[in-house]
């Protein structure tokens, strides 16, 4: 197991280089849109770590994580490629464990110039409403 994965398994808050996400539904426009977002700023800020299972506290959730670990990397950058230009880092998917429960994570190599969203992340929400995760022009959503 990585360096980062050993670390954000041991990590009690998210940081610049490790973000938790309690679950993953594929089927859902607006959870891409979110990690996709979380992809990319953690490229942008030298590397990172995204791990699928944990709460904002590190804890397990007992989610499932399968929607996450059965997308393969590639398809992953694909659908990032659709927000930016081609992307220059890579993403490793890995399987993790913390306290009997099985987790996920998506491995971010660090990218020399940051990627800019030349679309926006924008997905229903319901009852006519939108939600926007990143907008056009912006290099990390997080610092806007």
């Amino acid at each position: 197991m990585s360096d980062i994965t050993e670390k954000a398994l041991r990590a009690t808050r998210e940081s610049r280089h490790i973000e938790f996400k309690r679950g993953f539904d594929a089927a859902s426009p607006g959870e891409w849109c979110e990690i996709i977002k979380d992809i990319v700023a953690l490229a942008n800020s030298g590397g990172g770590v995204l791990v699928f299972g944990l709460d904002s506290s590190g804890n397990p959730t007992g989610e499932s994580v399968a929607g996450i670990a059965q997308e393969d990397p590639a398809n992953i950058l694909g659908k990032v490629s659709k927000y930016i230009e081609t992307p220059s880092f890579e993403i490793e998917s890995v399987e993790a464990e913390k306290r009997g429960q099985a987790l996920h994570a998506l491995i971010m190599s660090g990218t020399a110039i940051p990627h800019v969203f030349q679309k926006p992340g924008t997905y229903d929400v319901g009852g006519g409403k939108q939600k926007t995760a990143f907008g056009v022009g912006t290099i990390d959503p997080r610092m806007h």
